[in-house]
């Protein structure tokens, strides 16, 4: 049955908040933990982080971070070699924004595997998911999924999930060192990180130029610069990238 979610916060409460305390993490497990209990409050009970492999020979290969799953499911998902066919990580190919898991089953024709992985995980009482695509440079691509009952997300918890997606899938890349050293400062121009700043502070494109005075289009270009320059799709990925590496 589904349930509607509508919790009138802002990410300028709970969202920096969440900033704060996964930046206080210095080890995978515990980042781990503090994004399982963030998500358990938006009825989500199980979670995973990872990224594919560029050059992956055949189907979709991926590497977790993290798992927050329980025991009797990760031995299931490994002895049914279920990554090979878990569409609901490998759609994210085909996606650039946040997908619900029953949006994905109802967009595609399962596959007998896949249908076996479904059936497995109504077993475990996840009957609906949310996963968080995220896309990089030279065809990067990572993922966060949560998985949990069926629901229906109002658009400002979608947009939090997927801000807490993205922040924790940041910082688990810092942690396992798979970034190279610098930050956004090292790529973006004083212009592009103050408008990329004013972004996270909740200002429109056309308040942003007027406190800059420049013009509106100005300041599109600038934030479509630092898009690119941090090699992210989204201006919330952009932001992101920000607050973790301290230019907010």
């Amino acid at each position: 049955m589904s349930k509607s979610r509508d919790r009138k916060e802002s990410l300028d409460s709970g969202g920096w908040e969440f900033v704060d305390t996964i930046e206080g993490c210095h080890d995978i497990g515990h980042l781990a933990d503090v994004f399982a209990r963030c998500i358990a409050a938006y009825g989500y009970s199980a979670s995973a982080c990872g990224a594919f492999h560029l050059a992956a020979e055949k189907g979709d290969r991926f590497k977790f971070y993290f798992r927050n799953w329980p025991e009797r499911w990760a031995a299931l998902y490994t002895q049914r070699n279920f990554a090979l066919h878990d569409f609901t990580i490998s759609e994210a190919r085909r996606k650039s924004g946040a997908y619900s898991w029953l949006t994905a089953k109802l967009g595609r024709q399962l596959s007998p595997k896949e249908k076996v992985l479904w059936e497995a995980m109504g077993e475990f009482g996840w009957t609906d998911g949310l996963s968080i695509p995220i896309h990089g440079p030279g065809g990067q691509l990572a993922f966060v999924t949560m998985a949990g009952s069926s629901q229906l997300l109002t658009p400002i918890v979608r947009a939090r999930l997927q801000f807490f997606a993205l922040l924790t899938h940041a910082r688990a890349r810092t942690l396992l060192r798979v970034d190279p050293e610098g930050g956004p400062s090292d790529l973006l121009t004083p212009r592009e990180l103050e408008c990329l700043r004013k972004v996270g502070a909740g200002k429109s494109d056309r308040a942003i130029g007027k406190d800059l005075g420049i013009k509106r289009t100005t300041v599109k270009y600038h934030l479509e610069r630092a898009r690119q320059k941090l090699g992210v799709r989204t201006r919330a990925q952009a932001l992101a990238q920000l607050v973790l590496w301290g230019e907010e």
